[in-house]
């Protein structure tokens, strides 16, 4: 039974936020990690019906839309649902705010940091290495 006691939701460690600094930005961002149910809503609105074959619609992965959205998600400051910062931008819409607000560049910078953080950029294949050694 005491084993469990590290599983309990009191004793489990927190991951902490991170800040990534863009250099087009005064203030560096702050991401955190994702917990599993939100990744798992955002991969389901991440599929689009599109007709397939003999007029069948076929459920597609649309990865820039999943991708898009872990990273709003993820981003604690600034507040993408700012109505203020929307309006500076001439957008509404966090996802909509984020697509305007950062470069290409930056984006694929916010995504490694996301990914990072919330351990989906491990490689299944060397925790299964260590385990045989």
């Amino acid at each position: 039974m005491s084993k469990l006691k590290s599983f309990l939701k009191g004793n489990v460690k927190q991951i902490e936020n991170a800040s990534l600094k863009l250099e087009r930005f005064d203030e560096a961002i702050i991401l955190r990690s994702l917990e599993s149910r939100e990744g798992d809503v955002i991969s389901d609105q991440s599929f689009k019906n599109k007709p397939g074959k003999k007029g069948k619609q076929e459920r597609v992965f649309d990865a820039i839309k999943y991708n898009r959205d872990i990273c709003v998600a993820s981003i604690v400051h600034p507040d993408l649902g700012d109505v203020e910062l929307q309006e500076s931008y001439g957008v509404r819409g966090a996802d909509n705010l984020y697509s305007v607000m950062f470069s290409l560049g930056e984006a694929n910078h916010i995504l490694e940091k996301v990914t990072e953080l919330s351990g989906l950029d491990e490689d299944i294949n060397d925790h299964i290495d260590e385990v045989k050694n």
